[in-house]
């Protein structure tokens, strides 16, 4: 009899690879000049999609010599703060002509450099790193004015106010905008100071939202791994300087992605027909589940509510008859329902907009949008986890479409994006530890050698396959040894999986339990994506192999495991979209099925909004 002893599986749980999830400091949303309240800042990278130059360096003028303050504020006697020291680089600035402003006199420069000392004294986190790169900027000009031109504002900063008092159009919220009065009366150099510094600032603070968010992933949800690509404060600012269209330069910070931009036109149409006050429509109510053929009291709302006509005056009203039948169908399709004609609890829950905050989905799943990749590639694998759907994308052109099966709430699919590498036919599923903890352990003590042999399951040990019955099953027993599941029929991954190594170790794959697919809600694996149909999704994904095909692949089946590797990578994007909008242009809305949306509501603030 082998009993596993305990030094034993510490050196073979030394020996194993533990896939973790990093964490990081939860970022709530910001508060704009004063973010006193911004939480530890996401890392930042520039998109390459956004073409920057250098700030216009101001020209100088042949002026009186002054010598230049030292860059150390003092603090007021009721701030404790030490003053902030702001490191002024000197780098050689090329000066567009059409940007040429005057040099400020001396006083103005002196109250800039007191302006940033203030705000990064007080300032925190996010808000804090803005400002010091925001400090670096004005260093890098002499601390000399960016949007105030003598005692008015440029065309350019007129431009940049104007966009940004619309930031409420982007889902974004207004009160992170501490923007400056619109005209600079009786302008003293602390009055011009702290107007350009707050244009400055406003600009910084929007390019980073827009591009990236206001609220970090994981703060969210530890299976949220995305990495925002926010645009920072210098290429920002250098970027709308450099603009001959303002408006269009900050407009390019948000997500180039169709996903956003609809759900953004969609969001102003949905405030437009709050202020007409349209009256909600009347709800319907059934006294049971409704089938074609059945009479309810509910049935005339019913058709009321889907635009059908009465029936002829001699039909009785309250059957659900076949025009009505049809109307309910074309609903369910179009809301990702089983078109199946039955109004059952989540058709008649959908027909009556049950407790829909429409306004608050469309702004937190725009902010999803904003966590995503901003070039999500010409060819990609698309994967929406409330909606049950996987999409791959061909040249820009969707080529495939198939239902798919994913995590229950207690092992949720994860939301993040990687790249498809090789298929794997007739894979062994290797048991991930907490099934063999939670789900198996019981069932192989009481009867090993039984479990083993009906489900096809071996058990492993450094590599070696060893005989079940010789371990004392207990917690560490399985914790320390493998089970795996052969290839064949009754494997959990059927006979293909499609591998995109990550650090969550989930991928999509085949699956034998086909009835499943039936449903509407399809939330019941262990965080893996099983695939309806998946030899028809395989020949999208290897559309132009020059060596692999279906008929290639589905020949192997049956044998031992083998790897396939595929020549064109595909990107592959596993999203969490409650709210979109169709090619029809209709806005859609599925259930948060993991409480990420309410999560994103609660973390923004919305009854700010």
């Amino acid at each position: 009899m082998v009993n596993v002893m305990t030094s034993s599986l510490s050196r073979l749980l030394l020996s194993t690879a533990v896939i973790g999830v990093g964490l990081a400091l939860p970022a709530a949303a910001e508060t704009g000049f004063d973010p006193l309240k911004a939480k530890a800042p996401t890392e930042t990278a520039a998109p390459a999609a956004v073409e920057t130059r250098p700030l216009p360096e101001a020209a100088t003028a042949p002026a009186p010599a002054v010598e230049a303050p030292a860059p150390v504020v003092e603090t007021p006697a009721a701030v404790a703060t030490p003053a902030p020291v702001i490191e002024t680089p000197a780098p050689v600035v090329e000066t567009p002509a059409a940007t040429v402003v005057t040099t400020p006199a001396a006083p103005v420069a002196e109250a800039i450099v007191a302006e940033i000392g203030k705000v990064i004294a007080s300032a925190t986190g996010d808000a804090r790193r803005r400002a010091d790169a925001v400090a670096k900027v004005y260093a890098a000009r002499g601390n000399q004015p960016l949007w105030v031109v003598g005692d008015h504002y440029s065309d350019k900063a007129r431009a940049v106010l104007a966009r940004l008092s619309d930031v409420i159009e982007d889902g974004l919220n207004p009160i992170d905008y501490a923007l400056p009065a619109a005209d600079l009366a009786a302008p003293t150099a602390e009055l011009v100071a702290n107007a350009d510094l707050r244009v400055s600032m406003a600009v910084a603070t929007f390019a980073e939202q827009a591009s990236g968010g206001r609220v970090a992933p994981l703060s969210i949800s530890k299976d949220i791994t995305r990495k925002p690509e926010r645009i920072p404060a210098d290429k920002a600012l250098a970027t709308v300087a450099d603009a001959t269209d303002v408006a269009a330069a900050l407009d390019g910070f948000n997500p180039p992605t169709d996903g956003f931009r609809r759900l953004k036109a969609m969001l102003a149409e949905v405030r437009a027909s709050k202020e007409k006050d349209a009256p909600a429509p009347e709800p319907v109510e059934l006294s049971k589940s409704l089938k074609p053929g059945m009479s309810d009291i509910g049935v005339p709302a019913l058709r009321t509510r889907l635009g059908v006509a009465a029936p002829e005056a001699e039909a009785d009203p309250e059957v659900y008859d076949t025009a009505l039948v049809t109307a309910v169908e074309a609903f369910q399709k179009d809301n990702g329902l089983s078109a199946d004609g039955v109004v059952g609890s989540r058709t008649l829950a959908m027909l009556n907009g049950a407790h829909r905050d429409v306004e608050g989905d469309i702004i937190a799943n725009m902010e999803m949008w904003r966590w995503m990749p901003r070039n999500l590639s010409q060819d990609y694998v698309f994967v929406n986890i409330p909606e049950f759907k996987v999409r791959v994308i061909r040249h820009g052109q969707q080529v495939h479409e198939a239902r798919v099966v994913v995590g229950k709430t207690t092992n949720q699919t994860p939301v993040f994006s990687g790249e498809m590498q090789y298929l794997v036919v007739n894979p062994y599923w290797h048991v991930p530890e907490s099934i063999k903890i939670k789900e198996m352990l019981p069932a192989i003590q009481a009867d090993p050698a039984g479990y083993f042999a009906r489900h096809g399951y071996e058990v492993t040990w450094d590599g070696q396959l060893i005989d079940p019955t010789r371990v004392i099953w207990d917690e560490n027993a399985v914790k320390a040894v493998g089970i795996r599941q052969v290839p064949g029929e009754a494997n959990a991954l059927g006979n293909i999986k499609f591998m995109f190594p990550n650090q969550h170790a989930v991928y999509l794959h085949d699956t034998p339990l086909r009835s499943l697919f039936n449903r509407d809600v399809r939330a019941f694996s262990h965080g893996c994506v099983r695939v309806d149909d998946p030899m028809a999704f395989a020949n999208a994904v290897l559309e132009g192999d020059p060596e692999w095909t279906v008929p290639k692949l589905q020949a192997m089946f049956g044998g031992n495991e083998r790897r396939v590797d595929i020549a064109t990578h595909l990107k592959v994007h596993l999203a969490y979209f409650t709210a979109f909008v169709d090619d029809a242009g209709k806005l859609q809305i599925r259930d948060d099925i993991y409480g990420h949306v309410q999560a994103i509501k609660k973390a923004l603030g919305m009854s700010q909004v």
